[in-house]
């Protein structure tokens, strides 16, 4: 594989290549993923490793590190009114849809002989991170902000990753991991890495499976770095280049107030997410509090070539939300339930016989409510 940056068309061989472009400084994705080829799939393989003949992160004789992640549930239900299939990858081994990306990152990493990594996390990627850090027997430092929720905190430090909490607002995490890197550490991010990426993608896989064939017409994802939701749209594109489905799906990109670059810079008609600094927020969707998406431009494109829109909820909707869906045997953390306000929302552009997917994407025990 070769990876390239989609804005300045960089490109260096994966085993060699920088985490951000040297020209534009932005994240890198992954080219010449082997053609998705429906006679590759393997059933006996765990989860999403089905399609590992698609996902070439595996030195010849290394050991797959897999806790069974993947293949989640897809479930049909009715909400506002509008049917829906939930894709529930909050029932993933660490209970978010990031061990699609980071299950993928860590078997790539391992395999270049990593033997320790670190990360910033508003939680769940660092939960990920730690659990699949100790599957694969190797070190992981995690660094929070000191306002993370604490049962997020908890299982990182469960698995046996050190944990560092950082006061401040979440950009602060970052910069302090940027800060304490050091020789025989690798910075394995969660937002920039193209094995990450990569992983995503299967989400679109699953539901062409799922599906029987065919995929939704919309795709309705909650963002903040954006990786599910830009993984996803890459997974169709890569079907569709595949030569396994004849139309993409309308991508819907949705934000909690007061954090919403994303639905600012596209609603202004901007090709890139405008930086504006602000002092911690406590909200309730932590999961998707994110200022600089750093794949901004990929996913601002993602929206338009799709035909898609990004919308923003407020908390008071997502509280209302989150309690509706667990009336309906439905537990995710806030952030997730932001798709269903979403839905409301979406209802009158959404035609009677359109097929409607929601992505769920963290466990309700990440963020339980208090009783």
């Amino acid at each position: 594989m070769i990876a390239y940056c989609p804005s300045s068309n960089f490109s260096a061989p994966a085993e060699a290549s920088p985490l951000r472009c040297p020209i534009t400084g932005e994240p890198l994705e992954y080219r010449g993923v082997p053609l998705f080829d429906p006679d590759l799939i393997d059933p006996s393989r765990p989860g999403h490793w089905r399609y590992q003949a698609m996902l070439p992160v595996l030195q010849p004789g290394q050991e797959l590190i897999t806790l069974g992640e993947g293949w989640t549930p897809l479930i049909h239900d009715v909400w506002a009114g509008i049917p829906v299939h939930w894709k529930f990858d909050a029932l993933m081994p660490s209970g978010s849809y990031k061990d699609r990306g980071i299950s993928v990152m860590i078997n790539w990493l391992v395999g270049q002989g990593v033997r320790e990594v670190m990360d910033d996390s508003s939680g769940n990627a660092g939960a990920s991170i730690a659990c699949y850090a100790a599957r694969a027997g190797i070190k992981a430092r995690i660094f929070v902000p000191a306002s993370a929720p604490e049962p997020k905190k908890a299982q990182i430090a469960v698995y046996g990753a050190e944990l560092v909490e950082v006061p401040g607002p979440r950009r602060a995490a970052t910069q302090a991991v940027e800060a304490s890197q050091h020789a025989g550490a690798v910075y394995a991010s969660h937002a920039w890495h193209p094995a990450c990426l990569l992983g995503f993608m299967t989400s679109a896989w699953e539901l062409w499976e799922q599906l029987d064939g065919r995929v939704p017409d919309w795709f309705v994802a909650p963002c903040g770095y954006g990786g599910l939701f830009l993984g996803a749209w890459r997974g169709f594109q890569h079907l569709y280049e595949s030569g396994m489905i004849q139309r993409l799906p309308r991508m819907v990109a949705v934000q909690a107030e007061p954090i919403t670059p994303i639905v600012d810079a596209f609603h202004a008609g901007a090709d890139r997410v405008a930086l504006r600094p602000r002092a911690a927020v406590s909200t309730l969707t932590d999961g998707i509090a994110v200022e600089n998406p750093v794949r901004g431009r990929s996913i601002l494109s993602a929206l338009r070539r799709s035909g898609g829109t990004a919308i923003a909820v407020t908390e008071e909707e997502v509280v209302r939300a989150h309690a509706g869906m667990a009336t309906r045997g439905i537990f995710v953390e806030p952030t997730s339930a932001t798709v269903a306000v979403a839905l409301e929302k979406l209802k009158p552009s959404i035609a009677p016989d359109d097929l409607v997917v929601a992505a769920l994407t963290g466990h309700g025990l990440k963020k339980p409510p208090v009783i």
